[in-house]
């Protein structure tokens, strides 16, 4: 399948779904190129045909990019190199799930993936209360349960204290002697309390070496100045997010009259899906598609504080 019919497809599937999405043109390969919205639930995504086709970089900056944005961060792939991926599998990578269009669909639907595929091999998660109630209904001890199930004593114990990962063998020799369903599916669409991503550091080694110079350099140095909370992108539809208090915002900083306005585009289609402020810095004589908020570079060197560029976001 194509780049373009692949967006298209997971845009309409979503939509069936009642998500509000927008996508970003095939030909730019940016760190995410689907955004979607339904209730509580936000989604930036990266798909792509190959997953091994995801760079580090751009995992770092679709992870920092979804923690600022407050939204899930989601990877969605027909292979991993040669091999197809699973439908009733979900796939770790750098901590972020990865998905089939087809898996999404089911999770869609009610019917999420049973088994985790990760660096160290396959996973199923079990419901330890379960396990506990129904060993105690039929009168198994732990010791009892352990040697009809093959694993060490310690293992049920663990498994009715909280851990809840283990293997597909072992989850089904748990269920074959309880005789109930004890593994419990992975919904990627669920936020998880401990999820925490790792943002990469705006101004430092590589990365800020290629922001330093040029408008983007000075645009940062304006906001340090301002004592803003700001973060540089390389490979995201803009340049910077800025965030000061509850406002949180991104900027497109055109550099050149080459810049593709796309980029805005897209970007002003995330903003209002995220409920994000947007502006783009750009020279006088710029023209900006559609209805989005611009100042000049010398309008923005004019600003002394973070409420005077509050004001022109917030407009």
């Amino acid at each position: 399948m194509k780049q373009g019919e692949l967006l298209n497809e997971v845009k309409s599937l979503l939509g069936r779904h009642g998500f509000r999405s927008a996508t970003a043109p095939p030909s730019l390969d940016f760190c995410f190129n689907i955004v979607a919205s339904s209730g509580n639930t936000s989604l930036v995504i990266k798909a792509v045909n190959d997953l091994n086709d995801v760079s580090r970089e751009q995992m770092e900056e679709l992870c920092a990019i979804s923690n600022w944005a407050r939204a899930k961060p989601m990877l969605l792939a027909e292979r991993k190199g040669d091999e197809e991926l699973d439908d009733d599998a979900v796939y770790l990578k750098d901590r972020v799930y990865a998905l089939s269009p087809e898996a999404l669909r089911r999770t869609l639907e009610g019917d999420p993936p049973l088994v985790e595929v990760g660096p160290t091999g396959y996973f199923v998660y079990i419901n330890g209360e379960l396990l506990k109630r129904r060993r105690e209904e039929l009168g198994l001890s732990v010791g009892e349960l352990a040697r009809l199930a093959g694993v060490s004593r310690m293992t049920i114990y663990s498994y009715e204290k909280g851990r809840r990962r283990t293997s597909p063998s072992v989850a089904y020799r748990l269920e074959y002697v309880l005789g109930v369903p004890l593994v419990v599916p992975i919904n990627a669409l669920a936020a998880n309390e401990d999820e925490v991503y790792e943002a990469p550091e705006a101004c430092g080694s590589e990365r800020g070496d290629a922001l330093r110079g040029g408008l983007l350099g000075t645009v940062l140095e304006l906001m340090r100045k301002m004592k803003l909370i700001f973060m540089a992108f390389m490979r995201a539809p803009f340049e910077v997010m800025v965030r000061h208090g509850e406002l949180r915002a991104v900027m497109n900083v055109v550099h050149d009259e080459d810049y593709d306005e796309s980029r805005i585009i897209f970007t002003r289609e995330f903003t209002d899906i995220m409920g994000i402020s947007h502006l783009v810095v750009k020279p006088e004589d710029y023209e900006c598609p559609g209805n989005v908020p611009s100042i000049s570079l010398r309008e923005l060197e004019s600003m002394r504080s973070p409420e005077e560029l509050t004001k022109v976001l917030t407009a």
